[in-house]
């Protein structure tokens, strides 16, 4: 009820707490918290992104961005997790690779171990 509250208020300052009750559920929804950031202008989207890795391991937040088949969300998370470039540059750059997305999805899904969904693609 918190979040649906802060949601409607519009202000964009309450990002950080609505982040907040996503990463407290049990397990965390970070999927939904990243959906928030679409809408966001690039400083808003960075500041939040930067609070949602603090709150969580940032392999999560990159499997998760990745997951939701949006390759530059991943790069973006990448990027500000500070992790080594050529640990995710070279992943991505052969999925961006990839002319169909069915097959792009079905590469990503078996990364992330997802092979119900990789099946099914």
């Amino acid at each position: 009820r918190l979040r649906k509250v802060l949601q409607d208020s519009g202000e964009k300052k309450r990002m950080p707490t609505i982040l907040a009750t996503f990463m407290c559920q049990m397990p965390a929804d970070i999927v939904s918290a990243l959906l928030l950031l679409a809408p966001l202008s690039t400083n808003e989207r960075d500041d939040a992104l930067m609070y949602l890795l603090f709150l969580s391991d940032a392999d999560t937040v990159y499997n998760a961005a990745l997951g939701l088949y949006g390759l530059s969300l991943a790069l973006l998370v990448a990027q500000h997790s500070q992790r080594s470039p050529c640990k995710y540059l070279v992943s991505l750059g052969a999925l961006n690779a990839i002319r169909s997305k069915k097959h792009q999805h079905y590469n990503i899904d078996s990364r992330l171990n997802c092979i119900c969904w990789a099946l099914s693609a």
